[in-house]
């Protein structure tokens, strides 16, 4: 796979995560808890993948070879449980959102991201292997936290507690074990993403890692919300003839599980980090535009931060860009490209 195509599925992942967390969000609404919506999408992407898993014998043989390779240390056996920090940041998400802000939230859990991403790919635990950080992919981390920070600005100088913007410097303190919970759910999603990249790649297929990323997660926010669930929080699941789209939200994950599986073995996890950084926030501008919920705003910042983004994915990835087309097959006239006949 090329590293531009790679660049573009990074892209379309960001976007589905827009999405699922609309559809999250409007199923939280009916649930009114955070934590039993969130264990329904968990829930939706591991029906999903049992099926995936079960009908195909290729992905039946390889949750054998996944099974096996923990128990004989083909890779370490806790990679097969990286579904933990997935569901991890899932509930970071759901038990802090409404205490930070999605301002506050936003740059804390996207400045985990690209940080973690970073070192992964600067230290070489990444599948793709040591991706040297050059002035190029420096500048576009930069540029894409400069992005984030001008996107999020309008709700983060627009309001204190209780709205949806952050809290007030003197708030802060308080919130000091929220922002750490938020980061630290930011900063564990690369890794989570390297894992599976290894575990698909010694396992030949990367489905029967996604399968064990959503019963892992599921079992685990199970748990979590499991006085809610006593108390009847599922009497109000929406089960309407056109209420199947609220169990969307998994199909939509597990193809971002999937997909980081694959790409960071292409791209590394900082670029494929900053694809989704890109795409979400340009999906978003799209829903609040098309599927507007109370609160969201269409203004110049947020498209303005949803550009420089982009532009960062452009300036980090130039050079991996040119080195693949570098390596790119004979050109048209019987040259390699990027090379002189007879040298």
């Amino acid at each position: 796979m090329s590293k531009a195509l790679s660049l573009l599925l990074a892209l379309a992942g960001g976007v589905a995560i827009a999405v699922q967390a609309r559809i999250t969000g409007a199923l939280r609404t009916e649930l009114g808890d955070p934590t039993l919506a969130a264990s329904v999408t968990f829930g939706s992407g591991l029906v999903l993948m049992l099926v995936v898993n079960g009908l195909v014998p290729a992905n039946r043989r390889g949750v054998v070879r996944l099974v096996r390779g923990a128990v004989t240390g083909r890779f370490p056996w806790f990679f097969a449980l990286s579904g933990l920090l997935g569901a991890f940041a899932v509930y970071g998400q759901a038990v802090t959102v409404d205490l930070v802000g999605v301002a506050l939230f936003s740059l804390m859990f996207i400045g985990g991201q690209m940080l973690s991403s970073t070192v992964l790919d600067t230290a070489g635990w990444v599948p793709s292997g040591r991706q040297r950080l050059g002035r190029r992919r420096l500048a576009g981390l930069m540029l894409g936290l400069a992005g984030v920070s001008l996107a999020v600005s309008p709700r983060l100088l627009g309001g204190g507690p209780g709205h949806d913007g952050g809290a007030e410097p003197a708030a802060l303190v308080t919130l000091a074990l929220p922002l750490v919970l938020v980061l630290a759910g930011g900063l564990l999603q690369p890794p989570q993403m390297a894992m599976n990249g290894v575990v698909g790649a010694a396992v030949g297929r990367v489905e029967p890692i996604v399968l064990f990323n959503y019963l892992t997660g599921t079992l685990a926010l199970l748990a979590v919300a499991a006085p809610q669930i006593a108390a009847g929080g599922f009497q109000h699941l929406p089960m309407g003839p056109g209420d199947w789209w609220y169990y969307t939200g998994g199909l939509l994950g597990s193809v971002v599980v999937v997909g980081g599986a694959i790409l960071t073995r292409t791209i590394g996890a900082m670029l494929f980090t900053l694809g989704l950084v890109a795409g979400q926030l340009a999906g978003s501008l799209v829903l609040d535009t098309a599927w507007p919920t109370p609160g969201a705003e269409v203004t110049w910042p947020v498209v303005s931060g949803a550009v420089i983004t982009l532009l960062a994915l452009m300036l980090a990835s130039a050079t991996a860009l040119r080195s693949g087309l570098l390596r790119r097959g004979p050109a048209p006239g019987g040259e390699r490209t990027g090379e002189r006949r007879g040298t």
